[in-house]
């Protein structure tokens, strides 16, 4: 399933914030349209708290040392947690050319099966063929029931 149809196909251009809040994207793009729904959004206090310990790559593969802490008790539903592998600063084909940040390359998923005050420390390998130096991690819990991203953190990887 594309990330798109998950949320009832919305219509483009439409971006989703914390997984809830679907915003029209108006043209030319004003950025105090988003500020206040990412304010809104941070606003809420998380339902977990989330750390990356390394984040480290060779030419070919990719650690992630993640810890989960659970900060309040977690409602009923099915939580995910995704870790996706971004690409930074690749040049667009098309004139005029535009440099995209943050494309995805790479998504993979488990199980969050954590109640108050449970914690989890994992570490996740994986394969990749990004240059190191733009590559970087989101990290992300969702209710996939909700659909509410229930916390996020995004760092860089440091070459091994």
């Amino acid at each position: 399933m594309m990330r798109h149809e998950f949320y009832g196909e919305p219509i483009i251009p439409t971006t989703v914030i914390d997984g809830t809040d679907s915003v029209f994207i108006e043209f030319p793009p004003f950025l105090e349209t988003y500020t206040q729904h990412i304010d809104f959004a941070r606003g809420f206090t998380p339902y977990f708290n989330l750390s990356i310990n390394a984040a480290t790559a060779s030419l070919t593969t990719g650690t992630i040392d993640l810890r989960i802490v659970t900060a309040d008790t977690i409602p009923e539903g099915e939580i995910v947690a995704f870790v996706t592998i971004l690409e930074d600063s690749l040049p667009g084909i098309l004139e005029p050319s535009y440099t995209f940040d943050h494309v995805l390359r790479k998504m993979l998923q488990f199980p969050v099966d954590l109640v108050y005050p449970d914690s989890l420390d994992t570490t996740i390998v994986f394969t990749h063929d990004i240059p190191v130096d733009r590559m970087k991690t989101v990290i992300f819990i969702q209710d996939l029931n909700s659909k509410e991203v229930m916390q996020a953190i995004l760092r860089p990887f440091e070459e091994e």
